[in-house]
């Protein structure tokens, strides 16, 4: 499929998520802020699969609604967004 995640940006995006549902659960709100900005940015410019690229900016405009008042769900929010992300690693490798 043309429009599967390359490794690389995946493996950024998981990290980057992983990095961001910690975060979120140590109410870092800046360290939120800015997981959320980058995963906005792969997702602009790397994510080609335009119904992968709006989960995950759904997922950070959902993130930024809730990281201050409701750190846990902000970090639901990310662990969602990973399992996406890796739902798109077990479809590249059928």
């Amino acid at each position: 499929m043309s429009d599967e995640l390359p490794a690389d940006v995946r493996e950024n995006l998981s990290d980057l998520l992983d990095r961001g549902t910690d975060a979120a659960r140590r109410r870092d709100e800046p360290a939120v802020e800015g997981v959320v900005d980058s995963v906005e940015t792969l997702a602009h410019h790397e994510v080609a699969d335009e119904e992968t690229r709006a989960v995950l900016l759904h997922g950070c405009r959902r993130v930024a609604a809730t990281r201050e008042s409701e750190p846990l769900v902000a970090a639901a929010y990310f662990e969602a967004m990973r399992r996406v992300v890796d739902a798109e690693e077990s479809e590249g490798s059928d």
